[in-house]
């Protein structure tokens, strides 16, 4: 079983740890995937060699043609031409991946962000899937939607969050404010306070819960849309892949020329 590429886009490292786990846990139910062999089917990488990710911060840097003009007749929306880049990027790389996931935070502008993002997926007939995610507002939203309490210092200390928050951080993160690192409602803030921290104890998070209760966590912040994009597009992307009977060593789709009215230098898909 050759292991099959998906390319990854994300905020910074710990987005790095999050989204890929996350992943994984809607691949391994999906496919019943024995424990320690999920690595053997599926990697993550970003568009340079030896790369496991891309972070939105470096997609400019890449030489890719720069995405110019209108979306579908409508002017792009924050974060359309950057994700288009990242995404020619991801067309350029010898070998592609399969698929790309790109997952934003929010920042309390989840609606734009995720136009934004819908815009650059329909930009083009990519020769991979496009999986979306908006975390709302940020990563440790995602995080929290998990977090079950498993000592007493850990109840001790979520009771006394829903105290001065007047609220469960965990039930409504998206009600969170990611404006100030040190703020009474920054998600940083909460859970660093819940897991200490602690990368380990974050990863628990999203690995031991059950998938309902994070999607059930996660209605409002944008992990069950995330989780649904996974599942209806990446498992179908794998599914007579890494996982089933189809040859790995399927060739990749020919590059289409680029699209007229961009910068040139590289082959990229185009819809207009």
């Amino acid at each position: 079983m050759t292991a099959h590429r998906v390319g990854l886009v994300v905020e910074g490292p710990d987005d790095a740890r999050t989204v890929p786990g996350l992943v994984d846990r809607v691949l391994t139910d999906a496919f019943s995937v024995p424990e320690g062999k999920l690595g053997q089917a599926r990697s993550y990488c970003g568009i340079e060699p030896g790369a496991s990710c891309v972070m939105w911060s470096s997609v400019h840097h890449y030489r890719v043609p720069r995405r110019h003009g209108h979306f579908g007749g409508e002017p792009a929306i924050e974060d359309a031409r950057t994700a288009v880049l990242a995404l020619r990027g991801f067309v350029a790389r010898d070998p592609r991946p399969r698929a790309v996931v790109l997952v934003r935070d929010s920042d309390g502008r989840a609606a734009e962000r995720r136009q934004g993002l819908e815009q650059a997926r329909q930009d083009a007939d990519w020769p991979f899937e496009v999986i979306l995610g908006v975390a709302h507002p940020m990563r440790e939203c995602w995080v929290l939607a998990g977090f079950v309490p498993g000592t007493r210092q850990e109840t001790a200390s979520l009771a006394d969050l829903r105290k001065e928050l007047g609220f469960d951080p965990t039930a409504r993160s998206h009600e969170l404010d990611a404006s100030s690192k040190t703020a009474k409602k920054s998600p940083k803030r909460v859970l660093d306070l819940l897991t200490g921290g602690e990368n380990e104890r974050e990863a628990r998070c999203w690995t031991e819960p059950p998938l309902a209760r994070l999607r059930e966590r996660g209605r409002d912040n944008g992990l069950a849309a995330f989780l649904s994009e996974v599942e209806d597009r990446l498992v179908p992307a794998l599914a007579n892949a890494a996982f089933g009977e189809k040859s790995s060593a399927e060739p990749d789709p020919a590059q289409p020329s680029v699209q007229e009215g961009d910068d040139t230098g590289a082959s990229v898909p185009d819809r207009s």
